[in-house]
């Protein structure tokens, strides 16, 4: 029982008060609980889950899907779109000509391709906890799953 001012409520239960200084980013006890359909101790080290989505009826007979990220290839990426950035107001300033500065354009773009790469994209969370099948890069249909985390 947790007192809030003259009343008394139940940490955990619906329309009840939380405590989300406990958790990071406002994630529930019961976004905590879904997030642990994904192992962590079985991903490997290199990829970082970005969002697990849950079905949203316990008879739905659909696999969680997580969307996941390898985390090398992101700061590779987003270091090609820093230089990007900053030569293309470089090449403005320099009067290097209109070539040059769409060339940035294509180191931006190929910086962007690249962190989105590999074996970045969505996958079903198999029953151990595992990813499982790697369903693309695109976003599969999602309307009956809800958000779920992921919280640590």
């Amino acid at each position: 029982m947790s007192q809030v001012g003259n009343s008394t409520d139940t940490l955990g239960d619906v329309g009840s008060y939380a405590d989300f200084r406990k958790f990071p980013s406002g994630c529930s006890h019961r976004a905590t609980r879904e997030a642990s359909v994904l192992d962590s101790s079985k991903i490997s080290a290199g990829l970082v889950v970005h969002r697990v989505w849950v079905p949203q009826h316990a008879s739905d007979l659909r696999r969680p899907i997580a969307y996941v990220g390898e985390r090398r290839r992101r700061v590779i990426g987003a270091a090609v779109l820093a230089l990007a950035v900053i030569l293309a107001p470089a090449a403005m300033v320099l009067s290097a000509g209109f070539w040059f500065a769409f060339a940035a354009l294509l180191i931006a773009w190929a910086g962007v391709a690249y962190a989105g790469g590999g074996r970045t994209g969505y996958y079903e969370v198999g029953a151990d906890g595992t990813l499982g099948r790697y369903l693309g890069r695109s976003r599969p249909d999602l309307g009956s799953m809800r958000p779920s985390g992921p919280c640590p």
